[in-house]
This record gives C-alpha cells, structure tokens and sequence, in this order.
C-alpha cells in the first residue's frame, strides 16, 4: 500500500466510524482464515463491517474521530468492526460470535452512540432488548387498552342476554306453577 492509499484507506475508515451507530475493538488471534471468513459473512448479513487494521492506520482513523481515547487498546492483532444499524443488535451480534467456544475473539471495548464502552458495558448494552424488540412492545401496550376496552362492550349485551333469558325461564317456570 502506498501512502495515498494508505491516506485513502485512514479517511474511509475514520468516516465510517464516525458515521456508525456503534464499533467495537475486537483482539483476535488462533483465528484461521475459514473463521474470520465466517465472521466476516455473518457480521455483513447484520450489515456491520469488520476491517482487519494495523494498529498505526486505525491510530490515524481514530485521531478523526472523537474518540481518541481508544488509542491506547490498539495492542497486537485488531479488528474493527462497525455499522450504522441499531447498536443493540451490533453489540449483541459482536458478543455471540466473541463468546463462541473455541473462537479466539475477544471484545476490548467500543463506542456506541457517541459514548465511549468498556468491555462489561459493551456486554451490558448486548443484554438490552433492541430496537425492533422495544417497538413491538410499544405497539403491543398501545392495542392492550382499546382492546380491553372492545372485551368489555361486548360483555354488556352478553351479560343483558343471559339476564333476559334467565328472567324468561323464571318466568316461564312460575306460570307453570
């Protein structure tokens, strides 16, 4: 790679972390190319990109960024890995494959929505309902009340129907008698 390449590949990455929802640190190592091939294919089905970086080039993306903080973790092999999705579900994607047995990758920290993660709140944030989850919630407590409200006008004419016939059965058994 030369230098204006390199200048390329340090805007890009600098701009696409500044425009994510959320990027994690991962730390690899045993990995084999079949396993990172796998990550990277089922990080991208969630729509989050994984970017294998040295350390002085994401050094360099990150000084772009507000996040400057982030600098010193950048020891050994990294990965980035960020999207412009929920953060949610980019933390709880990036937890199970980091917490996969035998899979030699581990979660350092990260950011999301402009706030800087250790690792146990990156953890934290994964164990959060999503955003999808949160709406459907929202929606479901919404119909809850019109549709207990519905259930109780319809008992009305139930409750005056059977009244009425039990009235009629009386009256019909005292005309008997």
């Amino acid at each position: 790679m030369n230098r204006s390449e390199k200048e390329a590949f340090v805007e890009e990455l600098g701009g696409g972390l500044v425009s994510s929802q959320a990027f994690a640190l991962l730390s690899f190592s045993k990995l084999s190319v079949e396993d990172v091939t796998a990550f990277r294919l089922g990080l991208g089905r969630n729509n989050i990109k994984v970017k294998v970086v040295k350390n002085t080039l994401a050094k360099r993306a990150l000084e772009q960024t507000p996040f400057k903080e982030l600098e010193p973790q950048f020891e050994g092999p990294m990965m980035l890995a960020y999207g412009p999705g929920d953060p949610v579900a980019i933390a709880k994607t990036l937890c199970e494959w980091a917490q996969k047995e035998g899979f030699g990758l581990k979660l350092k920290g990260g950011v999301a929505m402009g706030q800087l993660l250790s690792e146990a709140q990156f953890k934290a944030l994964s164990k959060l309902p999503g955003r999808n989850e949160l709406l459907v919630g929202f929606a479901w407590a919404l119909k809850s009340q019109p549709t207990k409200f519905l259930y109780a006008l319809q008992e009305i004419p139930k409750r005056m129907a059977y009244a009425l016939v039990a009235l009629k059965a009386k009256k019909e058994q005292s005309s008997k008698t």
